[in-house]
């Protein structure tokens, strides 16, 4: 019977020992989940540059202080500001998009991808 309860008493502390184990790995995982991309328009900050997503064009925006781009899938285009974005809530001042024949050195961050 003492033999009995030593193994008894080991199972337990087993069970014990695992269940707290896999309450402190299920708590970590869930601290060092990703959390949710955000809705709507919003900045986000990628490889080291804010970008903004539109939601209405579905696209990254980007500026270098100069000019406006987008992300076209696979790289940054000048934006010609013939799409949703700009067109309300946004002071152009003095700006205006480059001209065909105008040589423009292009960023090459990349974005993230939702």
């Amino acid at each position: 019977m003492h033999k009995f309860s030593k193994w008894i008493l080991g199972l337990v502390a087993v069970v014990v020992v695992s269940g707290a184990l896999l309450a402190i790995d299920r708590g970590n995982s869930r601290a060092t989940a990703a959390p949710p991309p955000p809705v709507g328009d919003h900045w986000q900050n990628f490889d080291g540059h804010w970008s903004y997503w539109h939601e209405g064009d579905k696209r990254w925006y980007y500026t270098d202080g100069t000019h406006w781009y987008y992300h076209n899938g696979t790289s940054w285009v000048v934006y010609q500001f013939d799409k949703l974005f700009g067109l309300n809530g946004f002071h152009h001042g003095d700006y205006h998009p480059p001209g065909p024949g105008v040589k423009v050195v292009v960023p090459t961050h990349s974005v993230w991808h939702r």
